[in-house]
């Protein structure tokens, strides 16, 4: 007996261990893609709401250009896409009573996002990401 510990009993071990830091590295990094594309997604139906809104503020007709800018949201939030596969889009104009007053328009949008194709491991289910924008009536439009 030399006093050296038995090495024939660790045979092995340096593989099993490569493969679970493997799977959790694999895991991190999933979970990094997944967040990524969430806030991306998420920036994405953001911009599309505001641009939605500044496209009805500015229009002469303001009722008139929902249709515009609902498409022009759909192409901004890339509906269609696991990002957005379903979209509501909800515009409102509100005039005051007194003109002197500035209207408002705000735009509510709300994406569907299909989790199983926006990661890069099989999640199941769907959430929704919301987003308002708010723009003031542009005054010195020309009134239809």
């Amino acid at each position: 007996m030399t006093g050296r510990p038995d090495l024939a009993d660790d045979g092995g071990t340096v593989t099993a261990e490569l493969v679970v830091l493997t799977v959790v590295f694999f895991a991190f990094i999933a979970a990094i893609v997944f967040a990524g594309r969430m806030t991306v997604g998420s920036a994405q139906v953001e911009a599309a709401a505001r641009s939605a809104a500044r496209t009805i503020s500015i229009a002469r007709d303001p009722e008139g250009s929902f249709a515009d800018a609902k498409a022009q949201a759909q192409d901004i939030a890339g509906y269609g896409s696991a990002i957005c596969t379903e979209m509501a889009f909800e515009p409102h104009v509100r005039r005051p009573a007194d003109p002197e007053e500035p209207g408002t328009v705000e735009v509510d949008i709300a994406c569907t996002v299909d989790l199983s194709e926006i990661s890069l491991i099989e999640v199941p289910g769907a959430i929704t990401i919301d987003a308002s924008a708010v723009e003031v009536l542009d005054r010195f439009r020309e009134e239809p």
